[in-house]
This record gives structure tokens, C-alpha cells and sequence, in this order.
């Protein structure tokens, strides 16, 4: 196998692809770098579903640890007893 022969199809590519996906994902990597992930991904079924998978993932973590925001007249009240102590 050559270097030159290397089409998308090629798995040392999708490994390496995929070895990324978390950074790709978290917005940690050079631009070249992403621009790199985009293209293979566009170009390949196969690491296009898995990354859609890590995606989902990734967002139901994210949704999991939001912390949730007290409505502002909550937050008004509590400061306004913590003026008048």
C-alpha cells in the first residue's frame, strides 16, 4: 500500500479521523486541522454516522450538565435582602 494510493476509503484514515472527533467536536483544533475532519467526513459514510453518534452524545452530556439559571426575579430578591442585611 503507497502513500499516493490513500483514497477515504482507507482505514488509517478513518482512524485518525475519529481519533479527533472529541476535539473536533469541543472546537480544539486548528482550523487546518478541522477543515481536515470536515472533508473526510463529508467524503466518508462510515465516519459520518459515528460522528453523528459522538454528536448526539456530546449534546445529551451537555443538556445533562447545565446548570439552571434562577429567573432574574429571584435573583433581584435574594440581592436586595443581602443589601438590606
Amino acid at each position: 500500500m503507497s502513500e499516493t494510493s490513500h483514497g477515504h476509503d482507507e482505514l488509517d484514515e478513518c482512524v485518525a479521523a475519529l481519533t479527533q472527533v472529541h476535539a473536533f467536536l469541543h472546537g480544539e483544533l486548528l482550523e487546518a486541522d478541522a477543515d481536515v475532519i470536515r472533508h473526510h467526513l463529508h467524503a466518508c459514510e462510515r465516519c459520518m454516522e459515528n460522528f453523528e453518534i459522538e454528536s448526539t452524545i456530546n449534546e445529551m452530556i451537555q443538556r445533562a450538565h447545565r446548570v439552571p439559571k434562577a429567573p432574574a426575579s429571584l435573583s433581584i430578591r435574594i440581592e436586595s435582602l443581602r443589601i438590606q442585611r
